[in-house]
Parts: structure tokens; C-alpha cells; sequence
């Protein structure tokens, strides 16, 4: 019986590879170089049976910049169907390695948009073990549940200085009713406690309800709203709870041929990754997208966030009102189906800069990307 399973999972097995590679060089404000060369491999595998499914991946990354930093992320993630609309997935991520914190590295993801770290390279760890449940309870009501314990921040003495290590739970729940064929309604609750290395602590529970709609031509708008409570301890032992506001808006639209658009914003208290303090924070990001396939494409990304409040007051601490922006405009061909290359300037402004940063730091770069299909 074991060797069927494997028999059947090893049938099943799919995997696929990314490379990026990329070179950068700019302007050099206040002591800091922005000139990198890197690459990164995304390495992704996918084993399915009658009652689950297995993902792996691996991520390992190097960029030259102030001598070699190597950086390798990875994770494996087990999928357990219970019946047909029932799932339970456990994940292990895994991080370490000199990470590269840079402004003018990457434009950010999806993700919180965060004050960057006061160094271009700093040696971290991360860690995330989550559970997570859904079932559907009907054609129209799904439930999700996840628990997670985070560890992420520098991973010796020197790297904590700036950037401190945190642990803690994560917990999420949402329900979802999709109210009509075009229309769905949300209602999350959401919670986090995390201790940091340097004494701080942050806490926050958030309840928020959603809505999700469809209108013509491929347009989507999905937004949210809520309360949220928030504790925090800072480095005298005080503490502090306070009443926030969770939410989010965010609009996919093709206003026209060829051209795709999306806009977002959210606001959220957030535990600052340099200091640990509880901050308010409003985030907005916009991109437009022109592609011609297989021909060009034109593509223009901005993201920023202000602090909405202020922390502790310490020389790294964020104020009220701080800024942080983010842009990027690249225009990629493609040079056969599987590859592309692209050019372009990205450019990063900080209103208050900390820990000897520029102000603001620009690069041009030229980045190649290919897809790899391993195993089929």
C-alpha cells in the first residue's frame, strides 16, 4: 500500500523554476551605493495524490553589493483534502541569509508598505509554522481559519541593533457569503502578538467586514472596514491601548485595450520592524500596465505609506506624518515564449531619513527573466 501512494504521488510530481537576474547602478547620497548586481532562483515543486497535495519550494538568492550576500528562502507545504469542500494545510517557511533591505531593490509586494531598514544588508532569520482549515458549509458560505507563529528580524547581536527580532502568534478568521453571482461579503477577525528582542510588544485585535463586486469589462472593487485594539509596552515598562482603524480598497480595472490598472489603499496599526512600536499607518498602490503581448510591455508602479501616528520618540522611532514612496516605470520584451528582458528607473523618497539614509536614491537597471519547466 505505501509504495502505491508514492507511486501515485511520484506521477503527480510537477515542478517549475524562475530566474531573475538583475544589475543596478544610480546615485550615491550619504555614503550609501546603490550599484548591485544579483540573481534569484524560484524553484517550485508539486506532488498531488488521491487525498493531498505536496508544494516545496526554494528561493536562494545572491547579490554582489559590498562584497557576496547570499540569502535562501524555502518552504513545504502539505495539503489534506477531509472531503470534497473541506482543506487543512500545514506550512513550514524558513529564511537566513543577508538579506537585501535596500529601497531601490525591489518596489514592495503586497505586503505592508514599511519605512525601510537604516542598512543596505543586514543578516536575518525567518520563520512562520501556520495551520490553516476551510470548508465550504454551502454553495454560497466558506469559512477560513489559520494560526501561525512568526519569528523574523536580525539574526545576531549587530543585526538586532536595527532591526530587532520578533516572535509570536498570528491568528485569522474570515467567513465568506457570496450574496450574489457578482457580489460577496467578508468579515475577518484578525490578531497578532509580538514580542521583540530589543523589550517592545505589540498587540492587536482587529474585526473588520468586507465587500467584493464585479462590474462590466473586468473591473473588480473590493473594499473593508473596522475597528481595532491595539496594546503596547515600550522600553520604560509603560504600556498603552489604544482604538485603531483597519481597511482596505482596492479596484482592478482595463480601462482599455491592452491596458490593465490597479489601485489600492489601506490603513492599518502596524509594529514597526525597526523599533517595535505601534504605529498607524496609511498605505496606497497604483500600477498601469500596457502589453502588447509577445510584442512590448510599459508598465508604471508607485507605492507609499505615511505614519499616521507616533511611536516611543527614540532617534529611530516613526513620527507622525513620516512619508515613504516607492517607484518604478520598465518596459520588457519578451525574447521567446519562456523569457523576457526589461529596463528601466526605480526610485525611493524618505521625508525623514534615519540612521544616515538619503533622502532619496534613484537606480537604472536591466533585469532578465527566464522560466524553467524542470518536470512535467
Amino acid at each position: 500500500m505505501p509504495f502505491a501512494m508514492l507511486a501515485a504521488v511520484a506521477a503527480g510530481f510537477v515542478a517549475d523554476g524562475t530566474v531573475r537576474a538583475e544589475g543596478r547602478g544610480g546615485s550615491s547620497v550619504g555614503g550609501q551605493d546603490p550599484n548591485a548586481a544579483g540573481i534569484l532562483v524560484d524553484l517550485l515543486g508539486r506532488a498531488s495524490g488521491p487525498d493531498g497535495v505536496l508544494r516545496v519550494g526554494l528561493s536562494p538568492s545572491a547579490v554582489r553589493a559590498q562584497g557576496n550576500q547570499l540569502f535562501v528562502r524555502g518552504f513545504a507545504e502539505g495539503e489534506l483534502r477531509l472531503r470534497e469542500s473541506a482543506h487543512l494545510r500545514l506550512r513550514q517557511a524558513l529564511g537566513y541569509g543577508s538579506l537585501d533591505l535596500s529601497p531601490v531593490a525591489t518596489v514592495s509586494g503586497p505586503g505592508p508598505v514599511r519605512t525601510p531598514a537604516g542598512t543596505a544588508f543586514a543578516t536575518v532569520q525567518e520563520s512562520t509554522t501556520s495551520l490553516e482549515a476551510d470548508a465550504a458549509t454551502s454553495r454560497r458560505l466558506r469559512w477560513t481559519g489559520s494560526a501561525a507563529w512568526v519569528v523574523a528580524g536580525g539574526a545576531d547581536a549587530d543585526a538586532r541593533t536595527t532591526f530587532p527580532l520578533r516572535r509570536g502568534p498570528l491568528l485569522r478568521g474570515s467567513a465568506e457569503w457570496a450574496a450574489t453571482q457578482t457580489d460577496l461579503l467578508r468579515f475577518t477577525v484578525e490578531g497578532f502578538d509580538y514580542r521583540y528582542s530589543n523589550d517592545q510588544r505589540s498587540s492587536v485585535v482587529s474585526l473588520a467586514g468586507g465587500w467584493q463586486t464585479r462590474f462590466e469589462r473586468g473591473t473588480e472593487l473590493a473594499l473593508s472596514l473596522g475597528p481595532a485594539i491595539g496594546r503596547t509596552r515600550r522600553l520604560d515598562r509603560s504600556e498603552e491601548t489604544l482604538l485603531y482603524a483597519v481597511g482596505t480598497l482596492d479596484l482592478r480595472s482595463a480601462p482599455a485595450r491592452d491596458v490593465s490598472a490597479v489601485v489600492g489603499g489601506g490603513i492599518e496599526p502596524l509594529g514597526d520592524s525597526l523599533t517595535g512600536d505601534l504605529v498607524e499607518r496609511g498605505s496606497l498602490r497604483a500600477s498601469v500596465t500596457w502589453d502588447r503581448h509577445r510584442v512590448v510591455a510599459i508598465t508604471a508602479r508607485l507605492v507609499g505609506s505615511v505614519a499616521l501616528t507616533s511611536g516611543s520618540g527614540g532617534p529611530t522611532s516613526p513620527q507622525a506624518g513620516d512619508r515613504y514612496l516607492q517607484a518604478e516605470a520598465s518596459v520588457s520584451v519578451p525574447i521567446d515564449a519562456r523569457s523576457t528582458v526589461a529596463a528601466g528607473l526605480r526610485a525611493a523618497f524618505l521625508s525623514r531619513p534615519v540612521l544616515d539614509q538619503p533622502s532619496n536614491q534613484w537606480v537604472a537597471f536591466v533585469r532578465y527573466v527566464a522560466q524553467l519547466p524542470l518536470s512535467r
